[in-house]
């Protein structure tokens, strides 16, 4: 298991959380520099819960993170403050700015997009 591989995002998915507020939308993550090179995957946010993911970039998605793979890693798993890394230029956002104000301040308190199994 890698982390954003399918089989990363299979039990990322299976492992539940608390809701990240009332969050609904399509979430892209896009890294560059990891063990593979670059790496993507779509989250599928339903009432804060995510309900599903899959490796790529869905299209249409609501809402784009840019980040290098390691900050990604750091950030999901609660390691890395994705609020500081956007402010630094680090972590770009592009897309639905509302659903990522919603997502960030709930992000920041759970400490990682909803209990990511280790990689």
């Amino acid at each position: 298991m890698t982390f954003l591989d399918e089989e990363f995002l299979a039990a990322w998915c299976a492992a539940g959380h608390e809701p990240l507020a009332s969050a609904s939308g399509t979430v892209v993550i896009k890294t560059s520099g990891g063990p593979d090179g670059k790496a993507s995957a779509s989250l599928e946010f339903s009432d804060g819960v995510l309900r599903g993911a899959a490796p790529g970039t869905k299209r249409g998605a609501d809402l784009a993170l840019e980040v290098p793979w390691q900050l990604a890693f750091d950030t999901v798993h609660g390691t890395a403050d994705p609020a500081e890394h956007y402010m630094l230029g680090d972590l770009k956002v592009s897309g639905d700015m509302a659903l990522w104000l919603e997502l960030l301040p709930a992000w920041r308190a759970a400490g990682t997009l909803g209990a990511p199994p280790a990689a």
